[in-house]
């Protein structure tokens, strides 16, 4: 009975899985329409990542992942090495101030490149897609709340700072 009940299991995460073209729909969602045509697209981490779309111009966008909620992002291919360390450290279940310790001492050690200041990420992070909200970080290495009058709680209604005084500081810019 366990067997069966693990192989329907399996059938219905496979029978729930988006097609490539919905995958890549949904991954260029955060995009502007004109950044769309031209981006990478690609899904999965490390060994098992794979390109869905291949594009033209210097964006990837990362399509969501079977794990619950949705998330898609796009950034610069330079933050490409970044946000797949912070992605391998997340996917360990490391908490938040874990991935930003770890990744800022990795960036303190020369082992990481730090992104460098005004890169920007455009994101979608909801319960589904439909229900998905734009953000978009915007990265201030080492920046503080006394640097950049900004507050370091989390606002959905209004730009704030996160991982302040450490080397992945950014501002997010929630979108409505």
């Amino acid at each position: 009975m366990r067997l069966l009940s693990t192989t329907q299991a399996r059938v219905r995460r496979f029978l729930a899985q988006p097609s490539s073209e919905q995958q890549i729909k949904e991954a260029l969602a955060p995009l502007p329409a004109q950044l769309r045509d031209g981006t990478t697209v690609v899904l999965g981490q490390g060994p098992k990542r794979r390109a869905l779309h291949e594009g033209t111009n210097d964006l990837i966008c990362r399509a969501d992942s079977p794990a619950p909620g949705f998330m898609a992002h796009c950034h610069h291919k330079d933050l490409d090495n970044l946000f797949t360390r912070m992605n391998q450290l997340y996917a360990q279940r490391k908490s938040s101030d874990e991935v930003r310790d770890q990744v800022s001492a990795e960036i303190e050690s020369g082992k990481l490149a730090p992104p460098p200041a005004g890169a920007t990420e455009y994101s979608l992070l909801g319960r589904n897609f439909e229900g998905a909200l734009p953000i978009m970080p915007v990265s201030l290495p080492n920046a503080t709340a006394e640097s950049t009058d900004l507050p370091t709680e989390q606002d959905n209604y209004r730009p704030w700072l996160m991982w302040a005084g450490t080397p992945v500081a950014h501002v997010m810019l929630p979108g409505n």
